[in-house]
């Protein structure tokens, strides 16, 4: 029984696990459809975004900015977190951390602006 207790929790956590990305992956990852994107530092780990795994209709990464900073500065991230969204490649919208390393919006914040993407799509 532990044995299939430890199998399901380790099955669970996978499913709403963010995948972390590398610097070659990053851009295939965003090329299509909707993404988030979190920039982030282990550094500022009390402060992730936490609901990003609830998000619907979108793709979800984070990217460790202290491996791999070339993208931070490709992107102009000053802040952590930082999160982006990206549809198609192309950065639609951000939301950068405050001056206590906090991200000003939550989920539904976040949420409503992948909703009007994709409502877009179809006006």
């Amino acid at each position: 029984m532990n044995k299939l207790l430890s199998l399901l929790l380790l099955v669970s956590s996978s499913l709403f696990a963010q995948d972390f990305i590398s610097d070659a992956e990053f851009e295939n990852n965003i090329a299509k459809g909707i993404t988030v994107v979190e920039f982030w530092a282990e550094w500022n780990k009390g402060n992730e975004c936490t609901y990003l795994t609830e998000l619907n209709d979108c793709q979800v990464y984070k990217i460790d900015v202290l491996k791999y900073s070339n993208i931070q500065k490709k992107y102009l991230v000053f802040s952590l977190p930082t999160l982006i969204i990206f549809e198609n490649g192309k950065e639609i919208t951000r939301f950068a951390a405050d001056i206590t390393f906090k991200l000003p919006i939550e989920k539904k914040g976040v949420q409503k602006e992948i909703d009007e993407l994709i409502f877009n799509k179809f006006q």
